[in-house]
């Protein structure tokens, strides 16, 4: 309740302030305020400008642009060029308008999941893709695990553990008054 009382006589005095300062330099503001635009463009280079801009305009270099006809039609150019994931299995397209709206795009989306990235784009289309993009030819070639564990990309595994920070680490500053009083 304290703070709230020393904050509302700190909000009234600001105000108070203010308004002092208003009442004291009220005259100069209305003469600011009031007082002709010291700075006019003279009408003849206004009309100059206006000439200049009409005759670049009139003068620009036009090229002539093929008509419609004339550009080559978009079925000449192979759709895979344009679209990034492949066409989607005839039967997997007819979950979608299976049973109700709902189930259909659960099922869809559900036997659509299940397709590994490789045979549904046709090439990494994110960052993360690349890590694991066309890894299942290389693992049919790894020798089997008797246990089931086996590290399929080398570099995310450590044998030591994740070790200590480096000698140059330094803690980061926190804010005392020696630090703010030495900047």
């Amino acid at each position: 309740m304290a703070k709230q009382v020393v904050w509302t006589q700190c909000i009234e005095k600001e105000n108070f302030l203010r308004l002092k300062w208003f009442t004291k330099n009220e005259e100069r503001l209305n003469e600011i305020a009031n007082a002709p635009l010291v700075r006019t463009v003279p009408q003849e280079l206004k009309d100059d400008m206006r000439a200049g801009r009409i005759s670049r305009f009139q003068n620009v270099d036009r090229k002539n642009v093929k008509k419609q006809d004339e550009q080559m039609p978009f079925g000449h150019i192979d759709p895979r060029i344009h679209n990034v994931m492949q066409p989607v299995d005839p039967k997997t397209l007819k979950l979608l308008y299976a049973g109700t709206q709902r189930d259909g795009r659960k099922n869809y989306w559900n036997a659509r999941v299940k397709i590994i990235p490789e045979n549904r784009y046709y090439f990494p289309e994110t960052s993360s893709f690349e890590y694991g993009w066309k890894m299942w030819n290389a693992s049919r070639t790894m020798a089997k695990s008797r246990h089931g564990r086996r590290e399929v990309i080398r570099e995310f595994y450590r044998r030591a553990g994740v070790g200590r920070d480096p000698d140059w680490h330094k803690e980061p500053a926190k804010l005392s008054p020696t630090i703010c009083g030495s900047i």
